[in-house]
């Protein structure tokens, strides 16, 4: 009779722990990266329109508007931005009255329940940047495709301009690389969209988040990211 006890409390705990595991959402078992997204769209003083990759599913962002430089931190509440499915969507949204006239603005979405969050800026400017061979107009951007701890990093490039080049450096999170190490020199060739790989300074090594800057000193193009200094994928 001991042993039959034992062998049915044996199985009710496998029974719970089993339940337990199955309550866990799968989409947060399933997420890994980051959360970016680009500018796509500008009507001044009125509205901006994002592209979003890589969110996690069934999250709640609160999409804040800032002074340039802050990072969008602290800025004005402009929206609630459900993820849904998550991955990749596209929203816009309006212009607080505060930042009216503002020469560049930031834009932030925020989890407070996650914790997860992204963060752009563009020009408040509907004719934003003028056309440039290779890129159809627009800002020129990158996303974080993989890295290698304290070793390397890899960016997915899009919408530069063409026959440029680019200064690359690494700096401390925060920072958005300005003053950063340099690291490479990256050739646009016909522009628009490349992928290139560049190694982490020794300096920012074991560092947590690590900013990354690509900037042009002939024609003053420039886009900045930041990455965890973890493997990925």
């Amino acid at each position: 009779m001991l042993h039959t006890k034992r062998s049915i409390l044996a199985f009710m705990m496998a029974l719970a722990i089993l339940i337990s595991s199955l309550a866990t959402p799968s989409a947060a078992r399933a997420y890994g990266g980051y959360p970016t997204f680009s500018i796509t769209a500008v009507v001044a003083d009125k509205t901006v329109t994002i592209q979003a990759y890589n969110f996690p599913a069934n999250d709640s962002f609160t999409v804040r508007m800032g002074v340039y430089g802050t990072l969008g931190i602290n800025g004005t509440v402009v929206a609630t931005q459900t993820t849904g499915a998550g991955g990749s969507f596209t929203a816009t949204y309006d212009i607080p009255s505060g930042l009216k006239g503002a020469y560049q603005i930031a834009i932030r979405l925020e989890s407070p329940t996650s914790g997860y969050y992204a963060y752009n800026w563009f020009y408040n400017n509907t004719a934003s940047v003028p056309p440039t061979s290779g890129t159809g107009g627009g800002y020129p951007y990158f996303n974080i495709s993989a890295v290698v701890r304290n070793k390397t990093v890899t960016i997915l490039a899009y919408n530069f301009p063409a026959k440029d080049s680019f200064t690359v450096r690494m700096g401390a999170y925060g920072t958005l690389g300005v003053g950063g190490t340099v690291v490479g020199t990256q050739d646009s060739g016909a522009g628009g969209s490349f992928t290139a790989t560049y190694t982490i300074p020794a300096g920012l090594a074991n560092a947590d988040r690590i900013a990354i800057r690509l900037e042009s000193a002939a024609s003053g193009y420039y886009a900045y990211n930041w990455f965890y200094n973890n493997t990925y994928p």
